[in-house]
């Protein structure tokens, strides 16, 4: 996935890729196919209450797609900055969105700022946690008394189960959806 900026102008969720500024739409299938890819992988629980929120589309599939992506943007990636782009490097990057229903929605925690899922069996968390606070492969064995061998092992399969193309990009994910402990 490409590099994206989305932003609210005028009531609707826009884009900028490449330097080319879009409106979000039906039409946008790499896009909406890679953020809900990344909700059922990651964000499940958003997935759910952003399908039950919009069942009444469902018999219009392209449409009901858009209308979940369009909200999820919408809370967690339209303020226009130019700090870090929303998508970079397969990877979304969440914002503070100015909403007013800050604090008492329902959905917040859930569809806004929602909560990262790790999918990776609990020994293989435990190792990536620690390994995303900077603790060697040795260090690890030590602590969760393992070997070497089943660490990186586990460093590996971690690694592939998020679909992550290097072992280091694990502090990446980590850090960016501040998972600290599992």
């Amino acid at each position: 996935m490409e590099n994206i900026e989305f932003y609210m102008w005028g009531g609707k969720v826009r884009y900028r890729i490449n330097g080319q500024e879009h409106v979000l739409d039906q039409k946008d299938r790499d896009i909406i196919d890679f953020v809900l890819d990344s909700l059922q992988r990651y964000f499940p629980e958003a997935l759910d209450a952003l399908s039950d929120e919009y069942a009444d589309s469902k018999a219009n599939r392209r449409y009901y797609d858009f209308r979940r992506v369009d909200r999820f943007v919408r809370c967690n990636f339209a303020e226009a900055d130019a700090l870090q782009m929303d998508i970079g490097g397969g990877i979304m990057h969440f914002e503070e969105v100015k909403c007013p229903m800050r604090g008492i929605c329902r959905h917040e925690h859930k569809i806004c700022k929602p909560r990262f899922k790790v999918p990776v069996p609990e020994e293989e968390g435990k190792v990536a946690a620690l390994y995303s606070r900077g603790l060697t492969a040795d260090e690890i064995a030590g602590v969760l008394r393992k070997s070497i061998k089943t660490v990186k092992n586990q460093l590996t399969s971690a690694t592939k189960r998020l679909k992550l193309s290097k072992t280091r990009d694990l502090i990446k994910i980590f850090s960016i959806y501040n998972i600290t402990t599992l």
